[in-house]
């Protein structure tokens, strides 16, 4: 795969821009404007001198786009260098949208599990505990710990586009975020779980006469059993895990 002929400074504004992906959000196209907006200094590097081309170009980029945010780094790069192609006369001007619907979805789907449904619980849960030592301590690991591992997967992706939809492809199999999903979805679990003991221990259960040890493990039970319905209702596993981190952190905070 050759490099690509992108300026360095266009390449860095389609980096930045990617993380306004979601702006001017809106029923009708989604991601759409945010799309067209954030590929806009690539296609004027590729377009320059030629407007009408720029222009069928940008209204390429405006049809109908959505996917989970961080994910769409990677069709991102992966649709600047199909535009270089284009642009170049080497592809079909079609191919861009069809890459795009063909991975929009699955890699919506994927990066929904993985960010909302594994990364997100697992930095909460790990920022209550911590918040048990100190609530900035709490606050400082949550977001570390997400956005850690959400940047890095944001420009892995756009590098892994940029060298085409086959480097795209590779650096999917590769990254098997599906092993991953699983693993942290784990060690929310183990989090979670330790966070409840040491909870229970520390403010209820140590030091306590039996009766009130006998209504600390009911007011345990009633939580779990609150939790498995608010589960069963489809909420957010880390809206759960956020709340409960700020419950610690007012508790601790008193």
């Amino acid at each position: 795969m050759t490099p690509s002929g992108l300026a360095t400074r266009s390449r860095s504004a389609v980096w930045r821009r990617q993380f306004l992906l979601q702006g001017c959000w809106n029923y009708e196209g989604m991601q759409n404007v945010g799309f067209a907006y954030a590929i806009l200094p690539a296609l004027r590097d590729f377009y320059a001198n030629r407007p009408e081309e720029a222009l069928k170009a940008v209204k390429r980029h405006l049809e109908f786009f959505n996917t989970q945010p961080a994910m769409g780094a990677l069709i991102l790069g992966a649709s600047v260098r199909l535009e270089e192609r284009v642009a170049a006369g080497e592809a079909d001007p079609r191919a861009i949208g069809t890459f795009k619907v063909g991975l929009m979805g699955s890699l919506g789907a994927i990066g929904d599990s993985f960010f909302w449904g594994a990364l997100r619980p697992m930095a909460s849960v790990a920022g209550a505990l911590l918040a048990m030592l100190h609530p900035l301590l709490g606050i400082a690991a949550l977001l570390l710990l997400y956005n850690g591992v959400h940047l890095t997967i944001r420009r892995r992706g756009y590098t892994a586009g940029m060298e085409g939809p086959e480097g795209a492809v590779g650096w999917l199999k590769q990254a098997a975020l599906n092993v991953r999903t699983d693993d942290r979805k784990l060690l929310a679990a183990i989090l979670a779980g330790a966070y409840a003991g040491i909870f229970a221990g520390r403010f209820f259960a140590q030091g306590a006469d039996a009766p009130h040890v006998l209504a600390s493990l009911l007011l345990a039970a009633a939580a779990v059993h609150l939790f498995a319905i608010l589960f069963r209702k489809a909420v957010s596993p880390s809206e759960i895990l956020s709340f409960l981190l700020f419950v610690g952190v007012l508790i601790l905070w008193r």
